[in-house]
């Protein structure tokens, strides 16, 4: 061996060495942390260390979760504009739905069938429903479905994106402008993990949507071909109870993800914007996701005959009657927001007869400044209306009361 080879070995072996180095700080995330910027529920955690303590630590430069009703549980520069990747493609799939008939047949054009990067396989001239289409554009995450889906509905991609971007001002999504309806890197095409978090809310409401993104493989059909989807979502795989929503990824995106998990009577829904790898993506999602079940989950608020008072039973002198909860009330509540508080207003009096659970008042639950629920507080016992007799005594008694004072 020439030492000349050896040289050369040496030098590619060196080469290869930097190049796994480099790759490696490209895609292995620093050390997980908790951010000063982060939230839980509606404070700072640098604001509380107690809090701080218990936040989860994601090595993410954006995110949120919340409750699929709308409470925010955790957050991350929840507001910060960022480049979005295919996660755009959630409000493509809205405006379709919202603005087209899915059983319309579209015929593919070779602008649609060559944007090229993430695609579902269309080829120029093969006609296809709407409504698999849009199977293309959130299973398989095809720019080129979505591309011909935004030709279709909008006449031309920029007549779409304008509808795009009015249904986020509808939305008041103040930071998302789209310029395209796929998610290639471009100036201006922008959104925020609260932004995608409510887009996502809004979306899954749709049954349609829904279906669509649950689904993590599906054979569609044109005229021509059969074209067969899988879904980059992972979770719907490897985490139970995930029903979608979408990923995504680019340059300047990084790895993105919303998901919606349901677990009982709790559905969790979220973002993840920038992780370092897809791995990574699926990850931090998991890691946000076990801490938010850990903290919002079933609990028991109220207990059946618990008694919050006594009210005046007006057609009697001293009598009244025990006001009690009826029934044993359990709901997911946040851990991490403080103690629920209990405030019971009863009714000043009530008519004889009184029946066993008639209503006497309500009891609301807050946790902070947020109400929880509203339990009815109801009589534990039967009151019967009084005699004749008894009504003639309890007159004369008010008499003597009202003017002796006794």
């Amino acid at each position: 061996m020439t030492r000349r080879t050896t040289s050369a070995r040496r030098t590619q072996a060196l080469a290869a060495l930097i190049s796994f180095a480099l790759m490696s700080a490209i895609v292995v995330p620093a050390q997980a942390a908790v951010l000063d910027v982060d939230y839980i529920g509606r404070v700072q955690v640098s604001a509380d260390p107690a809090l701080r303590a218990q936040a989860p630590d994601l090595y993410v430069p954006a995110g949120t979760l919340m409750t699929m009703d709308g409470r925010q549980l955790w957050a991350r520069n929840a507001d910060s504009r960022r480049a979005m990747a295919s996660t755009t493609k959630i409000m493509t799939a809205v405006v379709v739905l919202e603005k087209a008939d899915l059983n319309s047949i579209v015929t593919a054009d070779k602008a649609a069938s060559t944007v090229g990067q993430s695609s579902m396989g269309l080829v120029t001239g093969e006609r296809i429903p709407l409504g698999e289409l849009l199977k293309g554009v959130l299973v398989q995450s095809g720019n080129d479905a979505a591309t011909l889906a935004a030709e279709y509905v909008g006449g031309t991609v920029d007549s779409f994106v304008a509808m795009m971007n009015a249904k986020a001002a509808q939305l008041d999504l103040v930071n998302t402008h789209y310029v395209n309806p796929h998610g290639l890197d471009a100036n201006g095409h922008y959104t925020s993990a609260a932004d995608l978090t409510a887009l996502a809310r809004y979306a899954m409401r749709n049954p349609v949507f829904r279906q669509i993104v649950g689904t993590y493989t599906v054979k569609v059909r044109s005229d021509r071909y059969t074209h067969v989807l899988t879904n980059h979502n992972s979770l719907l795989k490897s985490y139970p109870g995930t029903e979608g929503v979408k990923t995504g990824w680019t340059n300047n995106a990084g790895y993105c993800v919303v998901f919606a998990v349901k677990r009982g009577n709790i559905e969790l829904i979220g973002t993840v914007m920038g992780a370092a790898n897809e791995v990574g993506r699926a990850k931090q999602a998991t890691k946000l996701l076990d801490w938010g079940f850990a903290h919002y989950k079933a609990t028991t608020v109220v207990q059946a005959g618990e008694v919050f008072g006594r009210v005046p039973v007006s057609d009697y002198l001293d009598r009244t009657v025990p006001a009690e909860t009826a029934e044993t009330t359990s709901m997911p509540v946040f851990d991490l927001a403080g103690p629920v508080e209990r405030r019971v207003v009863l009714n000043a009096d009530v008519a004889a007869p009184v029946s066993k659970g008639e209503v006497l008042g309500t009891m609301t639950l807050y946790q902070g400044d947020t109400v929880l629920t509203q339990v009815p507080v109801v009589a534990s016992s039967d009151v019967p209306a009084p005699s004749i007799g008894q009504r003639i005594v309890f007159f004369f008694a008010r008499i003597w009361r009202a003017v002796f004072g006794k």
